[in-house]
């Protein structure tokens, strides 16, 4: 099984707890991790993952450093702090990757995996780009307005991605790519999610919801009617097989209540990890006095307005 996973300085810890999960619940499959960095990721970062890795018998690890003054100017990858542009690496994947490496599975790095990723990685993929679960923001119309294909067509998240390299290849896809983001930098508002949206919005599988847990399908109040993935969402409340942190990430340092339901799995992993108790803080100055001000607002019991809008469902404690 192939494996990739694209990161910078800030995602090193969380990337290597994500390889911890896929590696603990899938003991029996050889597997080869390719992390694709740029120059903020040290030698010492690089070897706390190899050696994260190296524990486990039939898995190993390949490194691409990836040279950002040679790469194409992304369009918004700094518009927001928790965006970079390790987010657009995978664009490139045919053309970073080995030829030998014909179909990969990409795993973002705010990631747990549970279970065995091998029912997954089986699917058939056979004249289709990739193989990916719809977004839970995916019933927003305006997803559709903006990139221009029909809403039945459907929205995925790009967090998890089953994707046919050979496909890429075929179809000089990078170039597709690159054509696309020229020529539409402007509508560009999720980055190369929607690149991969526009261009495969007819050209995917769809996968299961418990395979791309994404944090929306989690919250009481979202605006959206899931009613038409009951079955599915079902299943991936009872037993999800990968949980993406998409919101409420458990390692940031300033975390907001309420908390994301399943953050105990993602300290289940981290605390067998080199990274035991790391946390991290990016916040910028602007935010840190946001979060000031509100943290003194509730200690006075006064009601500060800069409280999340959702709360998340009860989900038991399952790890």
């Amino acid at each position: 099984m192939d494996i990739v996973a694209c990161t910078d300085k800030w995602f090193v810890m969380p990337t290597g707890v994500m390889m911890y999960s896929v590696c603990v619940n899938n003991p029996d499959v050889d597997i080869v991790f390719h992390v694709i960095h740029d120059d903020g990721v040290t030698s010492r970062n690089r070897r706390d993952l190899e050696e994260t890795v190296a524990e486990f018998k039939g898995k190993s690890i390949a490194f691409y450093h990836v040279d950002v003054t040679k790469f194409p100017c992304f369009p918004n990858a700094t518009t927001k702090t928790v965006i970079s542009q390790a987010t657009y690496y995978r664009l490139m994947l045919p053309e970073i990757l080995p030829e030998t490496v014909h179909k990969v599975l990409y795993l973002d790095g705010d990631i747990i995996v549970r279970h065995s990723l091998l029912p997954l990685w089986n699917k058939d993929l056979m004249g289709f780009a990739v193989g990916a679960v719809t977004d839970s923001l995916g019933e927003d119309l305006e997803f559709y307005h903006r990139l221009n294909y029909p809403s039945q067509l459907g929205y995925f998240n790009a967090g998890v991605l089953l994707v046919n390299l050979e496909y890429w290849r075929k179809h000089d896809i990078v170039r597709v790519f690159m054509n696309y983001m020229q020529e539409h930098a402007d509508i560009l508002k999720f980055h190369d999610q929607d690149v991969l949206n526009a261009l495969f919005c007819d050209k995917k599988v769809v996968l299961p919801i418990k395979y791309n847990f994404t944090s929306g399908y989690l919250w009481i109040s979202s605006q959206y009617d899931f009613g038409r993935y009951e079955k599915e969402l079902h299943e991936a409340l009872k037993d999800p097989v990968i949980v993406h942190f998409t919101a409420d990430k458990p390692w940031v340092y300033y975390g907001r209540q309420p908390k994301h339901p399943f953050t105990s799995t993602f300290f289940k992993y981290q605390s067998q990890t080199r990274w035991k108790g790391v946390k991290t803080d990016r916040r910028p100055f602007k935010l840190r006095v946001i979060n000031f001000v509100a943290d003194t607002l509730r200690k006075f019991g006064l009601k500060s307005q800069l409280q999340p809008w959702y709360e998340f469902v009860d989900v038991a404690p399952i790890d």
